[in-house]
């Protein structure tokens, strides 16, 4: 039994013992019996009409068992829906108009939309087979102007993605007064603008997609293996497409390298594996090369975002506004539309008391992969626009730029608070988020550091994001507490673990709630027939809403158990009491413990001690905190080296701190690479992915990061049994501009005022040099 509570303690995580021995299984390791192989024939072409496709050569390839076309899918199932699992009408754009669900079908049959858009589906024997096969299909192309670049996709043209449409222009949504807001700013002593490119971004998780499918005929029913975020959430809208019940199909979720959001979605490739293992009889595998990875999954953010900050004459923050453009691809994925629109416009106004503000998005079909969710999702977006926007509000306006943030913080008085841009914050403490990071990364002495490195020939900035994040997702979840007679309590979780540590955090909670060891617990999800319902991992959502649901599941099977104990004890149920592991009669010596009582139940009835539960909040719970960021660059070079990173972070409640550092230091390396490393690049003439490999893709290395310093400022949320608020996305979220406001307070003395992500040693250097050439011409000029 428990004798020290297990939350809040730095538990090592107990699944790391398989995946360090090599006893981890993740899809690609699966082999069952009589199992073939499957190719994706893909379009090298971003935008091209199908003129002509033959893929009877590849049916008579050696080992070839089948192939696939659009026409084999139009009767067997319907396109991957745009709109699934919320109302159309709670995204609809100006004038109350739904925006367009494109039809995206597994594979295209009149025209390619982006490089890599599936063709033909090729299944073999042997995986050489399934290649060679592929590349006997004759494709014949009529190549088509390609839509790429922002401005491009604007324009009124003849060329477009989906000429049902009638626009490259997909959506437009807006939200806030917008005559309200230009009349501040007509007014206002002094306007802050930014103009800034969010750069697309590859979610690059270590484990490629990768599935199984197999169908068995007698009962109608397929079992797919392959890693996503939700296991219902996949079997519920893959039983869509194939037309079926959900209850036909079984989910199974192996070990899984990563998700990020970027698995949340039903991919093409989940339909047509099942397709043709119904159509075959045996098991169907497919594994993406990573080249396919870079090609084919959904990317990231990709937003050009203006926006304008008014201010009065004492630095009081009046009204913002902002325009984004969304440049999100070729489709839009399920959700994708909705998660955007959720997630970032009521971010706008930030940790900051801003009376007014509107926000205007507008969607752009391009031809280059889809865009979806990824860590942060919206809330980066917003924190990136708005701490930058603040900072030049300081620039232009002579203020201290902590002092400017000072005073238009959001008071811990005035919680709860709904913003002009609607999001409503629990108790929040962000200037104590501020103080604390002032504090650890030593404020007060960066002239001295500033001036060192001057001598030295480098500059030196320090950056600074106060951040707050809605850490929502679906509000409801499930789990399911079993008490097994072989001397384990089982968690089953609707909740998705692909690599956060579940097993660990969930098993800390259960074992707490029951006053047992944690090596009495197993965790179980991932698995449709197994746990009955669950909504998965996105959204910072599982400590907070799963472990809700675990708390109250685990009081359900003890408010079940407690008549089969008192039965057991041969009492009335009013005279028992649970207490560390065992069901006593107070002031007693007698009891019967937990694991001894569900023996007994078992061998009574044949069934377990078991207790189920749903959880709903109704309101985002919001972390929120502080990164400061100090950075020096080599004008010679334009080398940017980060030298410290400060996050304090709340995140409510923190279960085990040494899987949340896993997750902040995770968190704050995805932000970093943002900021100075990575970019997704298309030719704005073809198409083509030049950054389609980690050659060209460039992620940060240990060596591109400094020793991190995090510390938890814990404020407690009080809508769920454990306090927390959420804790895997707030360090990406805040990241990015406490990096780059780093390195423009860095370039202030070279005059540089407007730089983009990512701050590439190029990007940084041509800007130097561009100030030093137009300062020599200016002087030439006045001599």
């Amino acid at each position: 039994m428990s004798q020290t509570p297990y939350i809040g303690q730095p538990v090592r995580r107990v699944e790391d013992a398989r995946f360090l021995t090599g006893g981890a299984c993740y899809t690609d390791d699966i082999k069952l019996a009589d199992q073939t192989h499957s190719v994706v024939v893909r379009s090298p072409h971003a935008h091209a009409r199908i003129i002509k496709l033959d893929v009877e050569a590849a049916r008579q390839m050696p080992g070839v068992l089948l192939v696939l076309t659009h026409e084999d899918l139009r009767d067997a199932t319907l396109p991957i829906p745009s709109v699934v699992g919320f109302d159309p009408a709670s995204v609809a754009g100006r004038n109350g108009r739904i925006p367009p669900a494109p039809p995206h079908w597994p594979l295209t049959g009149d025209k390619a939309r982006l490089v890599g858009d599936g063709i033909a589906f090729v299944v073999a024997e042997t995986l050489a087979d399934a290649q060679a096969g592929a590349e006997a299909v004759v494709v014949e192309y009529e190549s088509l102007t390609a839509i790429i670049d922002f401005d491009t996709a604007l324009e009124q043209t003849d060329t477009l993605v989906w000429e049902q449409h009638g626009s490259n222009v997909s959506f437009e949504w807006e939200a806030g007064d917008a005559t309200a807001v230009e009349s501040i700013f007509e007014e206002a002593a002094h306007v802050a603008r930014v103009d800034l490119l969010n750069p697309r971004q590859i979610v690059a998780f270590m484990e490629p997609r990768a599935m199984v499918a197999s169908y068995a005929a007698t009962t109608e029913a397929f079992t797919i293996r392959g890693g996503c975020q939700s296991a219902h959430s996949l079997r519920d809208v893959l039983a869509y497409t194939l037309q079926i019940d959900a209850r036909q199909i079984r989910v199974i979720v192996p070990d899984t390298g990563g998700g990020f959001g970027a698995r949340n979605v039903l991919y093409p490739e989940f339909i047509l594996t099942a397709l043709a293992a119904r159509l075959l009889g045996r098991p169907v595998k497919w594994t993406a090369e990573r080249t396919e990875s870079f090609l084919t999954d959904t990317q990231a953010r990709d937003q050009r975002l203006v926006a304008e900050l008014a201010l009065d004459d004492a630095g009081q923050f009046l009204a913002v506004r902002a325009r984004l453009l969304w440049r999100h691809g070729a489709y839009l994925p399920p959700r994708s539309l909705w998660v955007h629109i959720s997630f970032m416009p009521p971010m706008l106004c930030g940790v900051y008391r801003i009376p007014k503000s509107y926000c205007e998005l507008i969607g752009l079909f391009s031809n280059t992969a889809p865009v979806h969710a990824f860590r942060g999702v919206g809330r980066a977006e917003m924190a990136y626009l708005l701490e930058r926007l603040v900072d030049e509000a300081a620039r232009i306006s002579g203020y201290d730029r902590i002092a400017l943030r000072r005073q238009n913080l959001i008071a811990p008085e005035d919680m709860p608070y709904r913003t002009a841009a609607g999001a409503l914050y629990g108790y929040c403490e962000f200037e104590k988020n501020l103080d604390q990071a002032l504090e650890l990364v030593a404020w007060k002495r960066f002239s001295e550091r500033r001036e060192s490195s001057s001598r030295a020939g480098k500059l030196r900035g320090i950056g600074v994001s106060v951040y707050v994040e809605s850490t929502g997702g679906a509000p409801t979840e499930f789990s399911e507490v079993r008490i097994s007679a072989d001397g384990f309590a089982e968690a089953r979780m609707g909740t998705q673990s692909f690599g956060m540590g579940h097993e660990t955090v969930f098993a800390q909670v259960l074992a707490d709630q029951l006053g047992i060891d944690m090596s009495e617990v197993r965790v179980i999800d991932g698995d449709t027939d197994m746990v009955r319902q669950g909504a998965g991992s996105h959204g910072s959502r599982s400590i907070r809403i799963g472990g809700g649901a675990l708390v109250k599941g685990s009081e359900a099977m003890l408010q079940n158990a407690m008549p089969l104990a008192a039965n057991f004890l041969e009492v009335a149920t009013p005279d028992i009491a649970y207490r560390d592991g065992a069901f006593i009669i107070p002031g007693t010596d007698r009891s019967v413990g937990l694991f001894e009582l569900a023996t007994f139940v078992q061998a009574e009835t044949g069934e377990s001690l078991r207790g189920d539960a749903v959880f709903e909040t109704t309101n985002n719970a919001y972390a929120n905190g502080c990164h400061i960021s100090e950075v020096e660059i080599d004008p010679e070079t334009g080398v940017v080296t980060l030298v410290n990173h400060v996050l304090v972070t709340d995140v409510g409640r923190v279960i085990n701190p040494l899987i949340t550092d896993g997750q902040l230091h995770g968190g704050i390396t995805q932000g970093i690479g943002q900021a100075i490393t990575e970019r997704v690049s298309y030719d704005s003439a073809d198409g083509q992915l030049h950054s389609a490999s980690f050659m060209d893709y460039c992620l940060p290395r240990a060596d591109d990061l400094p020793n991190f310093s995090t510390a938890y400022n814990e404020v407690h949320c009080d809508d769920n049994p454990l306090g927390a608020k959420g804790a895997g996305e707030g360090p990406t979220t805040g990241c990015p501009p406490a990096v780059m406001n780093a390195i423009m307070h860095a370039l202030e003395t070279c005059n540089v005022t407007a730089l983009d992500m990512p701050a590439t040693p190029q990007r940084v250097w041509s800007a130097v040099h561009a100030q030093r050439t137009s300062k020599t011409t200016q002087t030439i000029h006045d001599g």
